[in-house]
């Protein structure tokens, strides 16, 4: 297959992109590309330097004096090394850490992926996809998106279905 941007180069980079809607989207890109668009890195870091980057950009000279009470841990050093010093530092900086991870995700609320086929889901998860179709339900109607809509009114039937037999 073809790179979806420049239509020469063999595409062996696969991005997939979820819309507003929680709709998938997936781009088939060559390596050129996909660098030019940003999709891969110059080289590979670890994640905790990755975070500890990301932590430096959004939060500089912020909370700099903020300590842990049982380690002695700061916001600046968890922020220098992108990990905590003892389990306490995630009550004693939790509102810190939840701006955070709500400024990298865009929630702080998880709502991942369904169990694998031999799991049962949780209660929790099937409410959340039930409210999230509904949600999407509501607008494939009023964008007059009928075919769409009828799909997703037989995806909330089966959730709404396993929450009858449980």
């Amino acid at each position: 297959m073809l790179c979806e941007e420049c239509h020469e180069n063999e595409a062996e980079v696969l991005i997939t992109e979820v819309d507003a809607d929680g709709d998938l989207k997936e781009r088939h890109l060559c390596k050129a590309c996909a660098a030019k668009k940003g999709y891969l890195l110059d080289k590979q870091k670890p994640l905790s330097e990755m975070f500890s980057e990301l932590l430096k950009e959004l939060g500089e000279g912020k909370d700099e004096e903020l300590r842990c009470s049982a380690c002695g841990m700061s916001w600046a050093e968890f922020r220098r090394l992108g990990r905590f010093g003892c389990e306490k530092c995630y009550q004693e900086f939790g509102n810190h850490v939840e701006r955070l991870v709500s400024r990298i995700q865009g929630t702080t609320q998880h709502t991942g992926r369904e169990a694998p086929k031999n799991q049962k889901p949780s209660p929790v998860f099937v409410e959340m996809e039930k409210k999230r179709l509904r949600q999407k339900l509501i607008k494939a109607i009023q964008q007059e998106e009928y075919e769409k809509a009828a799909r997703i009114r037989d995806d909330l039937k089966k959730y709404e279905e396993r929450t009858e037999d449980q």
